[in-house]
């Protein structure tokens, strides 16, 4: 699934995990108190989120560079 997605989809995914966490995080300590099991959630989708992100990225500046790369 990872593979189908372009490389703007991927930047997407990793601002929306950074946003997520941040938001959690921010939210926790100025605002009100979260339970821990609600922010270990919050993290946990947000790693997933970014790990999927700089996947597809990585993916996407390699056939990138293996297209630019393509013999004369």
């Amino acid at each position: 699934m990872l593979s189908k997605l372009s490389r703007r989809r991927g930047l997407q995914l990793e601002a929306l995990g950074s946003v997520l966490i941040s938001t959690v995080m921010l939210a926790d300590r100025f605002l009100f108190t979260l339970r821990d099991g609600f922010v270990l959630s919050a993290a946990i989708v947000s790693a997933l989120f970014l790990t999927a992100g700089i996947r597809v990225v990585k993916r996407a500046d390699e056939q990138a560079q293996n297209g630019d790369q393509a013999p004369e």
